[in-house]
């Protein structure tokens, strides 16, 4: 007898029925748990709504599933605040913080200490942890983005907007030394298409991210087909938004 759902309604019942769910890092613990994510990163790969990079590419979706699952969140919101830039995946910095904020780690949210103007304005975060101690991250100076060539990019923010993006940069500093399994090694969009391409290294080292600072000065002129262009600034918050692109399962 038919049910009045023709064959889709057959194909539906003889789909398996997957008795597991999604938790933190479990994609790859079985093979059932890969299916279910495979499943999911199909459905979203359907829609219209996700970015363009991951409509119609099962596989960019699976990272994303695989991202979510590690930091208890949202499949959409990673695929909106995960941009690829030259082959690389790099967070907006506005997501890095509010990853540090949701975590549960701090009884207050990231809070930024100012000192300075002009030339010589500085900036770190903080936040209190749990146990009443205050966690502060390196201390980020007008004269540290001078030297490292932050202020000289063509479209920089940092000369109309500096308050802003040294904050923005204070708390990726932040990120990768207190919370480095948060942030996963990865970098803010705006410091990737600060940094040329032999310097871009992924790390979850601990040890290796309280060095991070330690990045021998850059060559400016080998960068000036990396630089970005004006189009690839968002004008409200400064912060870099490249255009998309493709990406695979090598790129990570």
């Amino acid at each position: 007898m038919s049910n009045g759902n023709g064959q889709n309604g057959q194909d539906r019942r003889d789909l398996p029925a997957l008795d597991v769910q999604l938790t933190a890092g479990n994609i790859f613990t079985s093979a059932q748990a890969f299916n279910l994510a495979v499943r999911m990163a199909d459905a979203f790969s359907k829609s219209t709504v996700v970015p363009r990079e991951y409509q119609g590419n099962t596989a960019n979706c699976l990272i994303a599933v695989e991202q979510a699952c590690r930091l208890n969140t949202s499949p959409l919101m990673v695929m909106q605040n995960l941009y690829i830039i030259q082959g690389r995946p790099a967070w907006s910095s506005q997501f890095i913080i509010s990853m540090i904020n949701a975590s549960g780690r701090f009884k207050t949210e990231l809070q930024y200490d100012l000192a300075g103007a002009g030339k010589t304005l500085s900036c770190y975060a903080y936040a209190i942890n749990n146990a009443g101690r205050k966690v502060t991250g390196p201390v980020i100076t007008m004269a540290m983005a001078e030297a490292e060539g932050w202020v000289s990019k063509n479209g920089s923010k940092w000369k109309t907007m500096p308050e802003i993006m040294i904050r923005y940069r204070a708390a990726s500093f932040f990120g990768r030394l207190n919370c480095p399994d948060l942030v996963m090694g990865i970098y803010s969009s705006d410091e990737v298409l600060e940094l040329p391409e032999s310097q871009y290294k992924v790390t979850n080292d601990p040890v290796e991210t309280a060095i991070f600072a330690n990045i021998p000065e850059r060559q400016i002129a080998s960068e000036q087909s990396d630089e970005p262009t004006e189009s690839e600034k968002n004008d409200n918050t400064g912060e870099i938004q490249p255009d998309a692109k493709e990406i695979s399962l090598d790129d990570l």
